[in-house]
């Protein structure tokens, strides 16, 4: 019988056969989270939602996240679980939350509720359609995984890419993860012609339980590593005992790491809640169609399927992370000001929020295995990733709110239909933008001013 001895090393290939199949559970996780972004004219007008209550189905992708502390919690967890049982659990919050966003959608729902359904019009929020409150609950339960299964994912890499190929993995991996986004943006609208509202929508939930299947792969193919030269360390997959969470570690980090926190939520802030939203700022202010305006939206993820890859070859053999980040939050401001005032063509801009979307986090993910060990990386992403969500959950509700102040009736047809100026909600990104860049300038100052060698600026030497 074969020995762990005497078991062939596994060839290089490998890492990236296992960065390939964990990376699609990813893909699909980024593929819900858009899947109704080019539906956000149809489900307002189906549902009868306003601008703000659009904006909601963003903000409680993190709410259970900020409020609860689930994504900190995640971060232990990882830690504490190890990859296996922690992806396995997220994992299947993420299709299930998948699967009742697009619940709320259905017709038969008062049916299926049966005796809850009156209970659920007027226990809490009674301003709210029964509706809209089952897709919320879907949206935080599909958050609560979909932020965890990411702090999963980056562990994953951390563990089985090293030194020069960890940035490099990174770009592909989030290549992978945004082509998910790309396909979100340009088949949702058409699916949603063929299939209806909530065809499209659970077209997606079917998605999200495929990709929730190709994590039993990357487990497979994690086993079948034990012991071979050339797998990660901890082979087992559960922390060790000196991988256990202290709870005073989590503000033990330097001043560089709480920089890139407020940079991420910042720059994130700026460019998400603007995806949202950018397909029906397209159609009310250019007068695109849905298709159309969902197609030039893909534009930004277009921009960071090509840079990002490319930039995180450059990060791991010139080094300058925090450079780029600098540059990433730079760009956004004149992108924001040239849709928010100007008829420019859009696509332009787009496409340049798109590469800002690559030249930050092909630096700012690779950056964080650098400012902490190994054994903290779960508890380091899940922190990054709550302050990452309190935007995420704040910014989409007020650029609703913003935009629903600036709506009026108009008459198209001879029927009244909501005009939105979206102005002001781009104010609002290009100031997010503006606090961006002064974050990037001052991580780039506390990096300069390190003397334990662990500058991000460098290139790693192995």
């Amino acid at each position: 019988m074969e020995t762990n001895t005497t078991l062939r090393p596994l060839h290089w290939s490998y890492r990236w056969i296992t960065l390939a199949i964990m990376s699609l559970i990813c893909f699909a996780q980024y593929f819900i989270y858009d899947s109704i972004t080019p539906l956000g004219t149809l489900i307002k007008q189906e549902l009868g939602l306003s601008a703000s209550e659009y904006g909601l189905l963003f903000s409680y992708y993190a709410v259970a996240n900020v409020f609860f502390g689930m994504l900190l919690f995640a971060g232990v967890l990882v830690d504490w679980l190890g990859l296996k049982k922690s992806g396995i659990l997220y994992g299947f919050l993420c299709f299930l939350g998948a699967a009742l966003t697009a619940l709320g959608t259905w017709q038969g729902l008062p049916g299926l509720l049966g005796p809850l359904h009156p209970w659920l019009q007027t226990a809490f929020f009674p301003s709210f359609s029964t509706e809209l409150k089952v897709m919320l609950l879907g949206r935080m339960i599909y958050g609560v995984g979909a932020e965890a299964i990411l702090v999963v994912n980056n562990k994953v890499l951390a563990r089985w890419f090293k030194g020069k190929e960890l940035a490099f993995a990174y770009g592909l991996n989030l290549t992978i993860m945004r082509l998910g986004t790309f396909l979100a943006l340009t088949i949702q609208a058409p699916a949603a012609g063929w299939l209806g509202l909530r065809g499209s929508l659970w077209l997606a939930a079917i998605l999200m339980g495929l990709g929730f299947a190709t994590f039993f792969i990357y487990l497979a193919l994690e086993r079948a590593a034990i012991g071979r030269d050339g797998a990660p360390g901890t082979s087992s997959g559960v922390a060790s005992a000196d991988e256990k969470f202290v709870l005073r570690d989590a503000f033990s980090f330097d001043s560089s790491f709480w920089f890139i926190c407020l940079l991420c939520v910042t720059f994130y802030s700026a460019v998400f809640p603007f995806q949202s939203y950018a397909p029906d700022l397209l159609h009310q202010k250019f007068g695109y169609s849905a298709n159309k305006a969902g197609l030039l939206t893909s534009a930004l993820i277009l921009g960071t399927m090509i840079f990002t890859p490319i930039l995180g070859w450059f990060v791991d053999h010139k080094g300058k992370r925090a450079t780029l980040m600098v540059l990433g939050a730079l760009l956004l401001i004149p992108s924001h000001l040239l849709i928010g005032l100007t008829m420019f063509p859009p696509v332009v801009p787009i496409f340049a929020i798109g590469v800002a979307l690559s030249l930050v986090p092909a630096a700012l993910w690779a950056a964080i295995p650098m400012m902490v060990p190994e054994s903290r990386l779960g508890t380091a992403f899940g922190v990054v990733g709550y302050i990452q969500n309190v935007g995420l959950m704040l910014f989409p509700w007020i650029a609703g709110k913003i935009a629903d102040a600036h709506t009026t009736l108009a008459i198209v047809d001879g029927q009244q239909v909501p005009k939105v100026d979206y102005t002001w909600t781009m104010m609002l990104f290009v100031g997010l933008g503006i606090a961006g860049f002064l974050f990037s300038l001052l991580l780039k100052w506390s990096d300069a001013r390190r003397t334990d060698g662990q500058s991000i600026e460098r290139v790693l030497l192995h």
